[in-house]
């Protein structure tokens, strides 16, 4: 949709890709999203210099700054504090939303169109076919987690008949409620990988989980508790 695609690829310079990521900025994507359109702008240079016969073409691409990547956050969310905003809530799904995010570090998305096909509770796991990274992932399911899904109505072919947005919005305004700050469900997603590192996973399993490609990706999303870190220098 960006004039960008009009032009032909010989002729694309390094202010072209500029203005292109200065569209994304001002559309407010995250750095993140337009780091990753650049990586994809540079790596059809790439292909067209290796594999087209463009010989010739310079990438530009690589002399195009970008954006910085916020800091991670360090927020995490105790079970007392998971207690207060599942108790705060008026929603008839939000509880047991929060309850399975926690216990298998899915994102939101994933979460809300879970349907019971992609469930197998005799072997305790997920099949989500369908992720961000575009690859199917099996998720392991605690017996915490078995304990919540067992409890959901089967109504429904899926199991949270709402929209990512609406849980979002309740989950804000649980907040508020329970007088928790600097939350979002998103932060749930960060606690439940910071839990599974806390139970001795490595990160190659904890990746499997989580669906993360990037080790450097998988650390912004994890904070571990200086007390459990003392608890295993200490040990004997």
């Amino acid at each position: 949709k960006h004039t960008l695609s009009k032009l032909y690829i010989e002729d694309i310079k390094s202010h072209d890709v500029a203005s292109f990521r200065d569209n994304l900025v001002a559309k407010g994507k995250a750095a993140n999203t337009v780091r990753l359109y650049l990586a994809i702008i540079s790596h059809l240079f790439t292909v067209a210099k290796t594999e087209w016969g463009f010989d010739l073409v310079d990438n530009p691409a690589l002399r195009i700054r970008r954006p910085k990547l916020p800091p991670s956050s360090d927020r995490r969310l105790s079970d007392e504090e998971i207690k207060l905003i599942c108790e705060h809530t008026q929603s008839l799904y939000l509880a047991n939303a929060i309850k399975i995010a926690v216990y298998t570090g899915m994102r939101l998305s994933e979460i809300i169109f879970l349907n019971w096909k992609m469930i197998d509770l005799d072997n305790h796991f997920i099949k989500l076919s369908f992720t961000k990274n575009n690859e199917s992932r099996i998720i392991p399911l605690s017996e915490k987690a078995l304990l919540v899904i067992n409890t959901i109505s089967k109504d429904n072919q899926r199991l949270f008949p709402i929209n990512p947005h609406a849980i979002s919005v309740t989950f804000r305004k649980a907040c508020i409620r329970a007088g928790i700050k600097n939350a979002s469900f998103h932060t749930l997603r960060h606690e439940a990988i910071s839990r599974l590192f806390e139970k001795g996973l490595n990160p190659m399993e904890v990746s499997a989980i989580s669906g993360h490609k990037s080790m450097q990706v998988l650390k912004r999303y994890t904070h571990i508790k200086t007390t459990y870190l003392l608890e295993k220098i200490n040990a004997k």
